[in-house]
């Protein structure tokens, strides 16, 4: 028994390319994959991405706490000054950089405040 071969355009081609590729794609998505061994570290492997994460959040909170004291006092200097210059463009200012320092320094806490 002799085969045959097929000639095929090259949009025939093209399109059995195509159809080849999407079965291939539709089996790797549609078909279960199994788990490997997925039980054995995961709360492990849990327990240090948290742990990661939670020191992450402490040095974030504790570097936007220590920036706003930091600009808090600044800003107390600032209103001190402007006091002195009878200028209301001054205080505004100075006012507004005490309120943003108070802001970002009790952030951490006003955030657990909000989320409970």
């Amino acid at each position: 028994m002799k085969t045959q071969k097929i000639k095929l355009n090259e949009t025939q081609k093209k399109a059995v390319q195509f159809l080849i590729l999407a079965a291939l794609v539709s089996v790797i998505i549609f078909v279960p994959q199994l788990r490997v061994l997925a039980d054995d570290g995961a709360q492990d492997g849990a327990a240090i991405v948290t742990g990661a994460f939670s020191n992450l959040i402490a040095i974030v909170t504790a570097l936007i706490s220590s920036i706003g004291a930091i600009i808090l006092l600044w800003a107390f200097f600032e209103v001190g000054v402007s006091m002195q210059s009878q200028e209301g463009t001054m205080q505004a200012m100075g006012f507004k950089r005490v309120g943003g320092g108070l802001v970002m320094t009790l952030a951490p806490q006003l955030v657990n405040a909000i989320i409970g």
